[in-house]
């Protein structure tokens, strides 16, 4: 199974952390941060792990794990939520390039008039 970085995953199984000693349950989301193809296919994973203790809920840890250990999903439940709650927001993100008459105007304008001096 070939992962790209930064995509999103969803562990299958509970997960022993080596370091900490915790155990991430099954259906952690995280998102792959490394990929490792020796000695064995190996992806380092940053995972989003549910603590009430933690500064806003949530605690992260980076961890190593195998293909067996995860899938790749496309969106999480609470992304799905938000679609059907927002179904009717349809926001694009405005594209502005060098040409763009509203940049090139703000261009020729000099330093001068930009910023006159009060004497």
């Amino acid at each position: 199974m070939k992962v790209k970085i930064y995509d999103r995953i969803e562990t299958l199984v509970d997960i022993q952390e080596k370091f900490s000693k915790r155990l991430i349950p099954k259906g952690t989301i995280g998102t792959v941060t490394e990929y490792y193809e020796r000695p064995k296919e190996a992806y380092g994973v940053d995972l989003k792990i549910q603590d009430e203790a933690a500064f806003g809920g949530f605690d992260y840890e980076n961890v190593l794990l195998y293909p067996e250990q995860f899938q790749v999903i496309n969106k999480t439940a609470e992304e799905e939520h938000l679609k059907t709650v927002y179904q009717d927001i349809d926001y694009k993100v405005p594209k502005i390039t060098p040409d763009d008459p509203q940049f090139t105007d703000q261009s020729k304008i000099s330093q001068s008039q930009k910023y006159p001096l009060d004497l």
